[in-house]
């Protein structure tokens, strides 16, 4: 289900961060061309209300951005509701130098992709899922064959 949700595309993901038997959160990430030849990646994030807060979405922005990173993107761009302070701060955390575009009842905020740091892979849970920094949940990923990497 998740590769046909990513549309089994080498430039699209899919994450889904999961309690148990239960989907916490789920994130997708696009990629397009951007300016001079770049390419950009555009990501979505949702994340459970009794789960916000925990580490969850920033885990699975993480993923999305380290992802998109090995793929050759250069700038990811989120659109935010205005309104959702605390997902507009958790962005101005790990990107205080990017843009923000005001327009309606959203924001659309650009930011540029330092080159990856190549870190140790983490540890795979028993079941073959990678953990999101949260014990009790875990981080599912179907993309380009259903790789969980």
């Amino acid at each position: 289900m998740l590769r046909i949700l990513a549309g089994g595309s080498a430039d699209a993901d899919v994450l889904v961060a999961t309690a148990g038997e239960v989907i916490i959160g789920h994130a997708m990430a696009g990629d397009r061309a951007g300016p001079g030849g770049s390419l950009l990646t555009e990501i979505g994030v949702v994340v459970a209300d009794g789960f916000r807060g925990r580490g969850v979405g920033s885990a699975l922005v993480r993923r999305l951005v380290a992802r998109a990173r090995r793929r050759g993107a250069t700038a990811v761009v989120m659109e935010v509701l205005a309104e959702n302070r605390q997902v507009l701060t958790m962005i101005e955390d790990h990107w205080p130098v990017a843009s923000h575009d005001h327009g309606g009842a959203y924001v659309t905020i650009r930011a540029a992709l330092p080159p990856e740091v190549v870190r140790p892979a983490p540890e795979p849970a028993g079941d073959g899922s990678v953990a999101a920094r949260i014990p009790a949940e875990t981080v599912a990923a179907a993309t380009r064959g259903g790789s969980a990497a």
